[in-house]
C-alpha cells in the first residue's frame, strides 16, 4: 500500500502576508483553493503534517514518558530540561517544552476545523469522499484534544476554524470537551471511515475505535471501552508481530500489529525535521574506548534512563521483551585496550547485565561490564553500575533506533511512529473486563500479549491466572509492553496512581510532586496574549 504524504499549507495561517509575497506559489486562497477537490485534499494531508509536531518529537516524551516510576533523567535530560521529571519549582508556565506541544496541538486543531468546516461546500466531491475527508480530519481533532484536556485540564474549546487574530479565550471543562467535542467525533469517525485506508497512515475505522477505547478507558466507561478494543482485536485482521523484537525491525513498519502510525519518509524534502526518537533514550556508548559514534548504534541525547523498577520489572530468563526492547550489548569498531585486554573492533566493548557482578569480574572483563546493584540509578554509583558516569550508563531503549539515517549526527529520523498497536488494544480490554470484575476474562487479553512476550519454551511460564490480576499487575504489563510509546504519565494519572508511584519509585520527582502536577501549567504566553485574562487563569499552584 501506498504511504500517506504529507502537505504543510500556510493558507489558513494569518499575518503570512510577506512570505506569500516573498515566494508566490500562486494566487491561491483559503476560499479558492480548499472550494476544490484537489485544495480540500491537501488541506487534509496539512492537518495530518502538524502530528509530526508532536509524534517523534523530544517534547511528547518529556510530557508522556519521564516524571514517571519508569523513567528518570539521564545526563542529557540532567543538563537541558531536569524540570519536568524533577517537578521542581521551575516547572512553570514559560516552561519552552510545555509551550511548543500547547501551540502545536492549537495549530492542528484550526487546521482541522478548517478542513471539517470548508468540506461540506466543496463542489465536485461524492458524498462518501467528502464524510472521509471530514471524518478523518475529525479523528485528529479528537486526538489534539485527548492530548490537551489531560495534559493541561480544562482548556480553550472550538469546533470553528479561526481566521484573522482572535484575543479572547475561556477555559471549557473538561467533560464538555470529551462530550462536546472528542467523543462525537471519533463515533463519526466510526461510522465514516473505512476499515482499511487506500493509504498506510491514513486513519480507518478500527483506528477510531481504538483511540475511543483508550478515551473511554480514561473516562471510566469500563464496558464501552472492552467493546471498542474487543472490536479492534476481532473485527479486522491485525495480528500480534512474532517475535516481540521483530515488531520494531526498520524494515517492518507496515506490519500486521499496526493499527495507525504517523508516517515519516526517507525523502528530506518531505521529512521536515524527522522522527527524533532515536536520540533520547541512548546513552554515551562512545565513552568506551573502543567504539566510535556510529549509524548502527545511534546518536546519542541521553535524555531518558530507566528507573530502578521498571529494570525489576523485566525477568529476562522468559519475557523476550527485555532483550526486545534494551540494547544492552554493543560491539567494538575501534582498537583499544580495556582492563588491560586489547580489543579489535568485532570484539565485545560493552555488556549491560541487570543483576550484580563482583568487582573482581568486572575488572577482569576484556570490556564494560555494567551491572545493576539496585542502587538508585540518579544517585552516587560507581562507573560500570547502572546510572555510572552521571547517569551515562543505563539500557538503551533500542525500539527507535534508525540505522537508516543520512549521516550519524543526522537528528531527522525517517522511521515511522506507532501511535496505536494491536497490543494495547488487548491490555485495554483486559483492564476494562477486570473493572467489570471479570478477571477470567482480563487475565485471557493479558495473555494473549504475554504469550508473544514469551521467551521460546517458556510461555506457560509466563501465563497468569484470574488470581494475579489486579491493578498494579496491569500498570506492571503495560509498562513491559509499551516502553517509551508516549503511554506512561497518561496511564499513571487516569488510574489515581501518579502521585504514588512518582514518590515511591522516581527519587529524582519525589520530593517534589504534589497534586498540583496532576496538569501542567498553562503556558505564559497564552494567558499573556489573551485580552480576558480574568476568563483564563492559571492552573491551580502554578
Amino acid at each position: 500500500m501506498k504511504k500517506l504524504t504529507y502537505l504543510l499549507l500556510l493558507l489558513t495561517v494569518t499575518s503570512c502576508n510577506d512570505i506569500l509575497e516573498e515566494k508566490p506559489v500562486g494566487l491561491a486562497t483559503a476560499e479558492s483553493y480548499y472550494a476544490t477537490p484537489k485544495g480540500i485534499e491537501d488541506g487534509l494531508k496539512a492537518t495530518y503534517s502538524t502530528l509530526r509536531l508532536f509524534y517523534g518529537k523530544q517534547e511528547s516524551f518529556f510530557l508522556t514518558v519521564t516524571g514517571t516510576d519508569v523513567f528518570t533523567n539521564g545526563f542529557g535530560g540532567v543538563t537541558n530540561f531536569p524540570d519536568i521529571n524533577n517537578y521542581s519549582a521551575n516547572l512553570l508556565g514559560t516552561n519552552g517544552m510545555i509551550t511548543t506541544v500547547w501551540n502545536n496541538f492549537y495549530i492542528g486543531i484550526n487546521q482541522a476545523n478548517a478542513v471539517i468546516n470548508r468540506a461540506p461546500k466543496v463542489e465536485g466531491l461524492s458524498d462518501s469522499e467528502r464524510q472521509r475527508i471530514i471524518a478523518e480530519a475529525r479523528f485528529i481533532r479528537a486526538l489534539s484534544y485527548f492530548h490537551l484536556v489531560q495534559q493541561f485540564g480544562d482548556v480553550h474549546f472550538s469546533l470553528e476554524e479561526t481566521i484573522g487574530v482572535q484575543t479572547t479565550a475561556k477555559r471549557t471543562a473538561v467533560q464538555t470537551i470529551y462530550n462536546e467535542g472528542i467523543i462525537p467525533d471519533l463515533q463519526f469517525a466510526i461510522e465514516n471511515l473505512p476499515a482499511t485506508p487506500a493509504k498506510v497512515g491514513r486513519v480507518s475505522k478500527p483506528a477510531s475505535e481504538a483511540l475511543l477505547a483508550r478515551v473511554q478507558l480514561t473516562l471510566g466507561n469500563w464496558a464501552e471501552a472492552e467493546r471498542l478494543a474487543a472490536s479492534v482485536i476481532k473485527n479486522y485482521n491485525f495480528q500480534l508481530v512474532k517475535p516481540f523484537a521483530s515488531l520494531w525491525d526498520i524494515g517492518n513498519e507496515t506490519n500486521s500489529e499496526v493499527v495507525w502510525s504517523v508516517q515519516y519518509t526517507s525523502d528530506p524534502l518531505t521529512n521536515g525535521t524527522g522522527n527524533q526518537s532515536h536520540l533520547f533514550f541512548i546513552f554515551d556508548y562512545a565513552q568506551n574506548p573502543t567504539i566510535i559514534r556510529d549509524l548502527a548504534n545511534g546518536r546519542p541525547y541521553q535524555r531518558f534512563m530507566p528507573t530502578n523498577y521498571l529494570i525489576k520489572l523485566f525477568d529476562p530468563a522468559k519475557d523476550a521483551r527485555w532483550d526486545g526492547t534494551f540494547k544492552t550489548v554493543w560491539i567494538a569498531n575501534n582498537k583499544g585496550v580495556i582492563n588491560g585486554h586489547n580489543v579489535s573492533p568485532g570484539d565485545t566493548a560493552i555488556k549491560i547485565v541487570p543483576y550484580p557482578v563482583a568487582d573482581a569480574v568486572q575488572n577482569a572483563a576484556p570490556y564494560w561490564l555494567i551491572d545493576f546493584n539496585d542502587n538508585w540509578v540518579g544517585g552516587n554509583v560507581t562507573n560500570l553500575e547502572f546510572g555510572g558516569g552521571q547517569r551515562r550508563r543505563f539500557p538503551a531503549v533500542k525500539k527507535f533506533l534508525d540505522p537508516l539515517r543520512a549521516s550519524i549526527n543526522a537528528e531527522d529520523g525517517r522511521r515511522d511512529f506507532f501511535v496505536i498497536r494491536l497490543a494495547e488494544m488487548y491490555l485495554v480490554a483486559g483492564e476494562a473486563a477486570w473493572r467489570q470484575n471479570k478477571s477470567a476474562e482480563a487475565a485471557d487479553y493479558l495473555n494473549v500479549v504475554r504469550s508473544r512476550a514469551a521467551v521460546a519454551g517458556k510461555e506457560k511460564e509466563m501465563q497468569i491466572t484470574a488470581a494475579n490480576v489486579n491493578l498494579d499487575f496491569i500498570l506492571d504489563e503495560r509498562a513491559r509492553e509499551l516502553v517509551g510509546e508516549l503511554d506512561r504519565w497518561y496511564d499513571l494519572k487516569r488510574t489515581g496512581t501518579l502521585l504514588e508511584r512518582v514518590k515511591k519509585y522516581n527519587l529524582d520527582a519525589s520530593p517534589n510532586i504534589r497534586e498540583m502536577h496532576l496538569v501542567r501549567p498553562i503556558p505564559q504566553t497564552q494567558i499573556d496574549r489573551v485580552t480576558n485574562p480574568g476568563d483564563f487563569l492559571q492552573n491551580s499552584g502554578y
